[in-house]
């Protein structure tokens, strides 16, 4: 990471107006946790070139991580976004899609992510469980990588497209080729994004989900799904989309074995031991500060943490660095990286409760962590990106694990931490109940959304009538004026 800062620095020395290279810097930035130096970079890119969307999605994405953006700040860039990059790109509102409410719906899902990687695992069941008696699924990939995961999509799918190379305006002219009722962005603001086809509106109904949360500012998008734990509705007013609520935000579509759970570590070990399995960037200095107090607050416990940016000697001295600052010894530490997805399930059986970062939290990795029988610890957020692990606990009915404070999060882990037959217990029960709810029922969960898909169409061919009735009722009183004039 150091190096390729060093040679970012050293390209803007010879151009300094090369707004990819600020672009760049930024992406290397940002996942060490150098948020504020990620946000400069991008803004001096866009100073620079303000026609740049994927620069512009990147400062999105970086504002999402930051401690103190409220949800209004969000939003507000996201519409900035719009303006400078889609809002002129506004197409038809007239399609020629048959308004019959209960026909057939051809549903379209676009994405640069159909194969192994953890977007998949919130949108995977969309494209494998759906009932083919009510849609048809096309899926436009916008990615070269593929896998035994993407195979499965293919085969699943009724029809596959590769939109990758194809400028916006094909893509756009393809979707309405293949007379797509319903566009869904699985996407949002993260890379391989084509929000800008979605910019030229060419399906009737348009959604962003599951792919990654938190709404996309633009007028051409006109629904996002959330849950009332991840969106509460006092903010529904800062979105530019219509928030439609599901029973639940998040569906886990895994398509390999869990290893079995094992029994809790701290019965047979010194003493209770934390995790957390999540990518650093989302751990912000005021975590590391609570993780810090829930060691020192417990005699005995350790800490594993798991991450592929481990992998880095500099990432691992500073992380060790955090908690020496913090009066923690950093034998107390383990440091774990990249492994295969087995291994890594496989090293939950290590830690006894999960420790969720903030004030961006977990979402698969809360997912992954509950199949393995380890339950989180989670502080609400104020923001939609610090709401994932509360949503998620919240349809298990495990709200007694979601602190409000950071005193309360200490005061949970505690908690949790002295009552180790209640934890053992807890332990063996997640997964079976993980599967049974609505979260791991997959069929179950698909059908819900399909209903959702189902009453949206019916209310666009509502309108359709409407607006039909209306034109017949202007003719007919275009033709009443004309009968009754006069010729000159």
């Amino acid at each position: 990471m150091e190096e390729a800062i060093a040679c970012f620095h050293h390209a803007l020395l010879i151009k300094p107006e090369f707004a990819r290279a600020y672009n760049n810097l930024g992406t290397t930035y940002q996942p060490q946790g150098r948020l504020d130096e990620a946000a400069a970079s991008f803004r001096k890119a866009l100073a620079l070139k303000p026609d740049y969307a994927d620069a512009h999605s990147n400062l999105i994405f970086t504002l999402d991580l930051m401690m103190e953006v409220d949800s209004a700040t969000l939003q507000a860039e996201r519409r900035r976004w719009n303006e400078a990059h889609a809002a002129a790109l506004s197409g038809s509102s007239a399609f020629p899609n048959n308004p019959e409410p209960e026909r057939r719906l051809r549903i379209g899902y676009v994405s640069a992510d159909f194969r192994k990687h953890s977007a998949a695992v919130g949108f995977g069941a969309m494209l494998v469980k759906f009932d083919p008696s009510g849609f048809e699924v096309f899926a436009y990939s916008n990615s070269a990588k593929e896998d035994a995961h993407t195979r499965l999509f293919q085969q699943s799918v009724s029809c596959w497209r590769k939109i990758l190379g194809l400028s916006d305006d094909a893509v756009a002219d393809l979707i309405r080729q293949d007379g797509i009722d319903i566009l869904v962005d699985l996407s949002g603001h993260t890379a391989g994004n084509r929000l800008l086809v979605f910019a030229r509106k060419p399906a009737p109904i348009q959604i962003t989900a599951w792919g990654y949360s938190g709404g996309t500012g633009m007028k051409a998008m006109d629904v996002y799904f959330a849950d009332p734990v991840l969106l509460p509705q006092e903010e529904k007013q800062f979105y530019a989309e219509e928030v439609r609520y599901l029973p639940s935000a998040f569906c886990a579509y895994f398509q390999e074995p869990f290893p079995e759970v094992n029994a809790l570590p701290a019965l047979s070990a010194k003493g209770v031991t934390f995790g957390s399995f999540n990518r650093l960037v989302k751990a912000s200095a005021e975590t590391f500060k609570v993780w810090a107090q829930v060691l020192l607050a417990i005699p005995g416990s350790t800490m594993v943490l798991k991450t592929a940016e481990l992998d880095d000697a500099g990432t691992r001295d500073r992380v060790i660095g955090r908690f020496i600052q913090a009066g923690v010894d950093p034998g107390r530490i383990t440091l774990l990286g990249r492994t295969s997805w087995h291994d890594h399930m496989v090293a939950f059986n290590r830690i006894d409760i999960a420790l969720d970062p903030f004030p961006q939290g977990g979402g698969v990795t809360t997912l992954e962590g509950l199949m393995m029988g380890i339950p989180v610890v989670a502080l609400r957020g104020t923001t939609f990106a610090g709401r994932g692990s509360a949503s998620i606990l919240t349809v298990l009915g495990l709200t007694d694990w979601i602190a409000q404070t950071q005193e309360r999060y200490v005061a949970i882990a505690a908690q949790k931490a002295g009552g180790l037959a209640v934890l053992a217990d807890l332990r063996q029960q997640l997964r079976p109940r993980f599967t049974a709810s609505l979260l791991g029922d997959t069929e179950a969960y698909v059908r819900v959304a399909e209903q959702e898909y189902r009453t949206l169409w019916r209310a666009w061919c509502q309108r359709q009538a409407a607006s039909s009735v209306e034109i017949a009722d202007a003719l007919q009183t275009g033709i009443a004026h004309h009968q009754g004039g006069h010729c000159g």
